[in-house]
């Protein structure tokens, strides 16, 4: 797989690990890659067992697909008219989980998820705004799915 770049940091904690190199899937599983870059020492209770797989596909199958997330969104108000800011702001603020997330989510400390841009690229055309929304930036990161 090319451009891996994959890091022990950057799996979650207790995120189930494969070291079934005899599985067909192997290369373009996220669970066997972060089984190469873990450290030696690590607890075989993270490790997916050989009862994974089921008619030859493995259900715990994660790709090694990166997603695009949106870092930041400084200017999504410029062109907003006065009387439209605040109830944005507000619809914004909800479905972001907070005061405390949405400047969070503004400044680009948390991405924005696919999920989360649809919504928001959704909210603002709503109220006649689909080309005010701009992201400050992007990353591709993998996607780690709950097991």
């Amino acid at each position: 797989m090319e451009n891996m770049e994959l890091k022990w940091k950057q799996v979650p904690d207790g995120w189930a690990i494969c070291f079934n190199n005899d599985c067909a899937l192997h290369e373009q599983c996220l669970r066997w890659h972060a089984a190469q870059v873990s450290p030696s020492d690590l607890t075989k209770a993270r490790c997916v067992t050989p009862h994974a797989m089921s008619d030859g596909k493995c259900q715990l199958f994660a790709s090694t697909q990166k997603v695009r997330y949106a870092s930041g969104f400084s200017t999504i108000y410029k062109n907003v008219l006065k009387d439209d800011y605040t109830p944005l702001r507000k619809q914004m603020t909800m479905m972001l989980s907070g005061k405390r997330y949405y400047y969070e989510y503004m400044r680009g400390e948390r991405l924005l998820s696919p999920w989360q841009q649809q919504q928001i690229r959704e909210l603002f055309a709503d109220r006649g705004y689909a080309d005010n929304v701009v992201f400050d930036d992007f990353e591709d990161v993998f996607e780690f799915p709950r097991t």
